[in-house]
């Protein structure tokens, strides 16, 4: 597996850091019309995964990605990803039919995330994360010792 090269690591940076600044629009127009990325236990489409974050950010207002060890094979992408934050406000239900998740006022620190993704051309077509085919929403609801189930439709 060989480091992925500058621009390819700056690509999965800018979403993440279009996803804390609330450039939604932005963030979105790095991922494939055709993306798929998790959410607790639902593969779901682009909008939706944008929206997920929209309302992590109202939770979370401090929240910060730093984006680490990228490498590749092929089309095929892992990283890690660091997130940093405080949970000061509720997160508004994550999608149509699940519940509110109260705030906590617990702080997130260094919480590392393994991330798997999928390019197609200069865009990313899939995101998920290796140890929790959840994705980073389980790793964060864990951390906070939050049951996913209690707020998902699942």
């Amino acid at each position: 597996m060989e480091v992925f090269k500058m621009n390819t690591k700056n690509l999965i940076s800018e979403v993440f850091t279009d996803i804390e600044a609330g450039k939604f629009e932005k963030a979105s127009s790095f991922l494939a019309d055709s993306f798929r990325g998790m959410l607790l236990d639902k593969e779901v489409s682009r909008p939706i995964y944008i929206s997920a974050y929209r309302a992590l950010l109202q939770g979370f207002p401090d929240l910060h990605f730093t984006v680490q060890n990228v490498r590749t094979e092929g089309s095929k992408v892992s990283a890690q990803v660091k997130v940093t934050g405080t949970n000061t406000h509720a997160i508004p239900a994550l999608m149509r039919g699940w519940q509110e998740i109260p705030a906590t006022n617990k702080k997130i620190d260094g919480l590392i995330l393994e991330m798997e993704m999928i390019l197609l051309g200069n865009k990313i077509e899939d995101i998920r994360s290796p140890e929790h085919a959840r994705g980073l929403f389980l790793g964060l609801l864990e951390k906070l010792g939050l049951d996913y189930k209690k707020y998902s439709a699942n």
